[in-house]
This record gives C-alpha cells, structure tokens and sequence, in this order.
C-alpha cells in the first residue's frame, strides 16, 4: 500500500473537513461523521519563532475506526521574520490508513457530487 501520509492525500483530506479559519471561535467540529478538533501553539523568541498547527481526526464506529492528527510546522528567523521551514505530515495514531482513505475518498465524492450544479432535464 502506499504512504497514507502524502502531500495529496492531506489535502483531500483538508478539502473534506472544511476546517474553520484558524483565528475563528470554533475549534471543533464535524465533518462526514469524524469528530474534528484544532489546536495552535506559538513561541517567539528573540532571534525565531514556530508555530505548530494540530488538527486531530477521530472517526468511531463499530467497524473502521481510527484516530490521526494532521500537523502543520512553521519555522520563521530574524528581525524580518524570514520563512525558514514549513512542513505538512499526517500520522494514523489507531486503526488502519486504509480505512481512513476509504472514508476520504468516500466524503471527498459526496462533497463535491453535493457542491456539483444540478442540469435542468429537457
């Protein structure tokens, strides 16, 4: 199988739960059935800072269960805050990546069959 992890499949994914802008009220929601949180932490220091974004995915039910976290890294140096690093990694903490793909490929079809625009019928 594949990496679970891709670049792509996180931004399916991202696609799918329609996260709340970062700076909102709202750091849980639902999406699909997945329970869906956000949490940010910074640090600025005298010469960098960072901040890391966490979001946390639990789908549960009886069968294809599983749990993932989907976080954000970025990395900033100097007076001019000069973008040192960002990176992007997603990691399935319980259950199988297949069931989480499957629920992604699944939601990610419903959405956009959902967003598509009905043809009038002659």
């Amino acid at each position: 199988m594949k990496r679970v992890g891709t670049a792509r499949t996180i931004a399916d994914i991202e696609f799918v739960i329609d996260a709340p802008s970062v700076g909102g009220p709202r750091r849980c929601w639902q999406a699909y059935g997945v329970e869906c949180r956000r949490d940010r932490h910074r640090f600025t220091g005298p010469t960098y800072s960072f901040t890391i974004d966490l979001v946390d995915l639990r789908l549960a039910k009886a069968s294809g269960s599983w749990h993932a976290v989907i976080v954000s890294e970025s990395w900033h140096a100097g007076t001019d805050d000069t973008n040192i690093r960002n990176s992007k990694w997603l990691k399935v903490l319980s259950g199988k990546a297949s069931d989480l793909t499957t629920w992604m490929r699944r939601s990610r079809s419903m959405k956009i069959d959902t967003a598509a625009p009905r043809r009038a019928e002659p």
